[in-house]
């Protein structure tokens, strides 16, 4: 057994430890990351996404299905720059009518949760997610999931 090699490993161990106590405000506990399921609540599915990618992949947006009370849910998670606000945005409309719902601003994580009733209508969702230097990239969904 190499004590050289154990000593070193216990040391990188101890320094991880540390860093990620200082990422951790005093007296908080750590969170789990936040998923679709989480920011829309309970009873929530994901039933289709779409990713927001130029090759690489900025972000994923997540429709989500509630057939207890009739209710779509997009998010939009960014993939890339998490921790940096860039702007974010997830929509979704419901045909028939003209009003495009949507959660937009300048987010570290995600945008989100859109809400709508579409029981029996068809949806078209979609997203968008920006770099640092502000170029936007979307994805906007067919219609479709009329149920």
């Amino acid at each position: 057994m190499d004590v050289g090699r154990i000593s070193a490993r216990a040391l990188v161990t101890a320094a991880a430890a540390a860093l990620l106590l200082q990422a951790v405000p005093a007296g908080a506990t750590p969170t789990a990351a936040a998923t679709p399921q989480s920011v829309c609540g309970s009873g929530y599915r994901v039933i289709d996404s779409l990713p927001i990618s130029t090759g690489k992949l900025w972000a994923t947006v997540y429709l989500l299905y509630n057939g207890g009370n009739g209710y779509n849910c997009v998010v939009t998670m960014k993939a890339t720059d998490l921790g940096t606000a860039t702007y974010t945005e997830a929509r979704i409309q419901v045909s028939g009518s003209s009003t495009i719902h949507r959660d937009r601003g300048n987010f570290t994580t995600y945008a989100g949760p859109v809400r709508v009733n579409a029981a029996g209508k068809c949806v078209q969702y979609g997203g968008i997610a920006s770099d640092r230097a502000g170029q936007r990239f979307q994805s906007l969904s067919s219609w479709g999931h009329c149920g």
